[in-house]
């Protein structure tokens, strides 16, 4: 069984970065965690610029994925986090690779043959300004990574056991 953790941005706009700070945070938690329980499960971590079509290559091969990545809301909090599955997904249609969502991603590789995964999460993090030119968290976004990083730990902590009972 093999899980991605896929966190999402840019490091040079700001917050926009934050999914990429935090897969790399819980990359080396995961490591003092997995070694301390002596556990073998194949989760990997990627922090990754890329959008549309361009994760295919990412995606591919893993059995369940979890996203860490940015969200445009009305009137949004800094650091808010949402927890979705597949299911609260909805398909952007747009008119290059970069408009085209995760679960189109998803479908257009089941479509060429491609494993994919098969359980999704997203954690969908607020920000106020995601095109804000400049490398570097907010002090409002910063202060929120133990949230994002717990949510994404508490995926994993729990998926093992139903990914085991559902996954081939």
């Amino acid at each position: 069984m093999r899980i991605l953790v896929l966190g999402l941005g840019n490091d040079f706009y700001g917050d926009d970065g934050v999914g990429l700070e935090a897969v790399r945070m819980l990359e080396r938690e995961w490591a003092e965690a997995a070694f301390a329980k002596g556990t073998n499960w194949a989760v990997e971590f990627e922090a990754c610029p890329l959008t549309g079509l361009a994760l295919l290559d990412v995606v591919a091969g893993f059995d369940a994925l979890v996203v860490i990545d940015t969200v445009r809301r009305p009137d949004p909090a800094t650091g808010r986090i949402r927890v979705l599955g597949a299911e609260d997904l909805r398909d952007v249609p747009g008119p290059s690779p970069h408009y085209v969502s995760i679960p189109q991603t998803l479908a257009i590789g089941r479509g060429l043959g491609l494993r994919m995964p098969e359980r999704i999460k997203i954690i969908a993090v607020e920000a106020k300004n995601l095109y804000r030119l400049g490398e570097g968290l907010t002090a409002e976004m910063r202060g929120a990574l133990p949230e994002i990083v717990a949510a994404a730990r508490g995926i994993l902590e729990n998926w093992p056991a139903v990914l085991r009972d559902t996954c081939p």
